[in-house]
């Protein structure tokens, strides 16, 4: 592929500068959207997002720093690009990664009432996440019980991110914010998932393994702060709920479906924990008003 004269900066992500600094090597167009596009560079769950000022920035993405043209990305789904040396070479443009961002890790939160924030939304797929921490939390499950679990979930449902990954990446993020989480609790859950990654789409793969690492986009890492710093004398019961809600509607807004089946694992999660630790959710009057995803728009950020 000829260099081109036309180049864009980028900011990329800690968690790619490897790849994107390291030996140029050739890469597969996955998809192309107007605000992103989907490399996979490597095995099956390397994959570079290369995303727009409007696009989801994913914890590995190469993010560009210019508004660009509507001509799009000049590829399609199984072109192939160059990734190394600093540069994504494209067709008809150079994008290179003139500065390195980093991408914030789930923190843990000090209250064990941290999911009755998320008490009263009606969320899909809250009580399989939530059966998927139980076992965890059982301390010797049945054989073979958590591998089948998992089985049924990764990669069950269309698209480039299914939603039982979605759920998934939720309880890997939920164990790590909770208290009584674990970085055993978060060892034995990869460790069912990982063997099973060729059964879902490469993207999807990707995120799961950063949300094994305690990573997600940046919507629901926001939201992952602000229910760990909820109930913290910093914020008033009236800024702290409306602070969260925000935060709620931002991940709802994610995808078709992706943002909410991400909650409804994050929410299953924590409820498996909180009622470990012997506590009960805030009352209603303490919690979060319940938004809905299909009171939200799509949003150009979305994931397919």
């Amino acid at each position: 592929m000829t260099p081109s004269a036309t180049t864009w900066p980028a900011a990329v992500s800690e968690r790619s500068a490897e790849l994107v600094h390291g030996a140029p090597r050739r890469g597969t167009v996955l998809a192309a959207f107007p605000t992103a596009l989907y490399l996979q560079v490597g095995g099956h769950a390397d994959v570079l997002p290369v995303v727009t000022r409007d696009g989801l920035r994913l914890p590995t993405a190469l993010a560009v720093a210019t508004t660009l043209p509507t001509v799009g990305w000049g590829v399609q789904p199984g072109d192939e690009v160059v990734v190394g040396g600093g540069v994504v070479r494209l067709p008809g443009v150079t994008v290179r990664a003139v500065r390195t961002w980093r991408p914030h890790p789930a923190p843990r939160a000090a209250a064990t009432t941290v999911g009755g924030h998320l008490a009263t939304l009606p969320l899909p797929w809250r009580v399989p996440a939530r059966g998927v921490a139980e076992l965890l939390l059982s301390g010797a499950p049945a054989p073979f019980a958590l591998a089948d679990r998992v089985g049924a979930l990764v990669g069950a449902g269309p698209g480039l991110t299914p939603s039982g990954d979605d759920v998934l990446c939720g309880v890997l993020l939920g164990l790590r914010l909770h208290p009584r989480g674990t970085s055993a609790f978060v060892d034995e859950l990869w460790r069912a998932v990982r063997p099973r990654l060729t059964a879902t789409t490469s993207l999807s793969a990707s995120l799961l393994r950063e949300a094994a690492d305690g990573y997600a986009a940046e919507p629901v890492t926001r939201l992952l702060h602000r229910l760990a710093s909820a109930g913290s004398d910093s914020f008033s019961a009236v800024g702290e709920g409306a602070t969260v809600t925000e935060a709620v509607h931002e991940v709802l807004a994610i995808g078709h479906t992706s943002g909410a089946d991400l909650l409804g694992g994050l929410a299953g999660c924590l409820d498996a924990l909180t009622a470990q630790s012997g506590q009960t959710a805030p009352s209603a009057s303490t919690t979060v008003n319940p938004p809905t995803a299909t009171s939200l728009s799509a949003t150009p950020r979305s994931l397919p």
